[in-house]
């Protein structure tokens, strides 16, 4: 049963919003790393991984929420989580249990409902971390946006792949027109700092209307791996 459950995730790889589906093993994660989402879906089998190309800058654009909590999402995201709940549907349709958690952005810590797909990406075979803290593709590079879904099956995990990303390059620290990125990681505060204020010199946040942005990307577009889309024009953004 488990077979035939994975053939139908992984064929939801261009069959969704997500162009690879792959599994990382539940045992992977610590009760801590799952937190409360794990502690009450009960033992993890697997973590499927679902990500997306962005080959498009609007897939990067984010959006506040126009009430609460000022929480925002890029479209890319938004997206993916459709291809999530299909891989929900197949599990929960294959007699198994599954559940969305949120993802985690450089892994910070939330200990509600909160895993770091990145990890899962890497367990699942689609790249390495890379200097700038991002999971780098063998052949896209950062351009990919991740999803999760945990799941009670026991299927069969992928192999991460044997794949150095950066070597002694450092363009993605250079690039960082905060200077959040170094040979030791990333200053979070800084970076939060220019992803989210017109106020930083240099920052190249776009603004497209009183909640919607993109982010700085200059880290991601210094890197060597990849094709980056183009640039969102600017001559617009302030009309």
């Amino acid at each position: 049963m488990t077979e035939q459950l994975l053939r139908d995730l992984k064929g939801l790889a261009g069959a969704s919003t997500a162009d690879l589906v792959g599994i990382a093993p539940g045992e992977a994660f610590t009760a801590e790393e799952l937190g409360e989402l794990g502690r009450s879906f009960g033992p993890v089998g697997s973590v499927i991984v679902l990500a997306q190309h962005i080959m498009d800058p609007v897939q990067m654009a984010r959006f506040e929420s126009s009430a609460g909590p000022r929480v925002d999402t890029c479209l890319a995201d938004a997206t993916l989580l459709d291809a999530c709940w299909r891989a929900v549907l197949v599990i929960r349709e294959a007699g198994f249990r599954a559940a969305v958690p949120r993802g985690l952005r450089y892994a910070a810590s939330d200990p509600e409902h909160s895993i770091s797909s990145k990890k899962a990406g890497v367990l699942a075979g689609f790249g390495r971390l890379g200097k700038s803290q991002l999971l780098i593709h063998p052949e896209w590079g950062p351009w990919m946006r991740l999803r999760a879904v945990m799941t009670d099956a026991p299927l069969l995990p992928d192999q991460p792949v044997s794949f150095s990303p950066c070597g002694d390059c450092h363009r993605c620290i250079d690039a960082c027109p905060a200077s959040a990125l170094s040979e030791r990681g990333i200053e979070l505060d800084l970076c939060y700092q220019t992803v989210g204020s017109r106020g930083v010199p240099g920052s190249p946040v776009i603004g497209l209307s009183p909640r919607g942005k993109i982010n700085c990307e200059e880290c991601m577009r210094a890197c060597p791996i990849g094709e980056a889309p183009p640039r969102i024009a600017m001559k617009d953004r302030d009309r």
